[in-house]
């Protein structure tokens, strides 16, 4: 009796069925890649995150909603940011209230940005070749659970760890 080993390339969302973009676009730019694709009846976002790839389509870093999120509203980041332990009495959630009105009206002016100031680097990559396991250890021990496919030193696409408990779960027989 044989059995496949199961390798990232067979479970790798491909490149075009994510969200990704140039590094020389724009906040707002990332945030259309991201709202493209949805999920459901309510067009849940399926991705909360979108690779950065430069002009050879080379992966250049990673940018995520939180990292929009801080690009439009950086006056929140600072309001939470905590120089000494305040306790139980911080209540960073009465912020929201302080700089609602600022907020809306510069939200708007911050979408021109562009996303180089705020996404990060993309620390690990997997080629495609790679165990399915092996795949799911760098995931438990990076706590990077969207690793990009590498394959020939060129992106393919991502892997999930819903991809990965996919397959080990219907491997298993459940």
């Amino acid at each position: 009796m044989t059995t496949e080993i199961p390798v990232v390339r067979d479970y790798t969302i491909p490149l075009e069925r994510y969200p990704h973009l140039n590094e020389k676009k724009t906040l707002r730019d990332a945030a259309k890649v991201i709202h493209t694709f949805t999920a459901g009846e309510k067009d849940q976002l399926r991705y909360s995150d979108a690779l950065v790839v430069n002009d050879q389509n080379q992966l250049v870093g990673r940018i995520t909603m939180t990292d929009i999120l801080h690009g439009l509203a950086p006056q929140l980041v600072e309001a939470t940011k905590v120089n000494k332990f305040e306790g139980k009495t911080a209540d960073f959630a009465n912020l929201a209230l302080l700089v609602e009105d600022s907020f809306f009206k510069e939200c708007s002016l911050q979408w021109s940005k562009p996303i180089r100031k705020f996404m990060s680097s993309v620390e690990h990559t997997v080629p495609a070749d790679t165990h399915l396991l092996q795949a799911l250890l760098i995931m438990l021990n990076t706590k990077d659970y969207n690793l990009p496919v590498v394959a020939n030193e060129m992106i393919v696409g991502v892997i999930r760890m819903e991809e990965i408990f996919k397959a080990i779960s219907s491997h298993c027989n459940l």
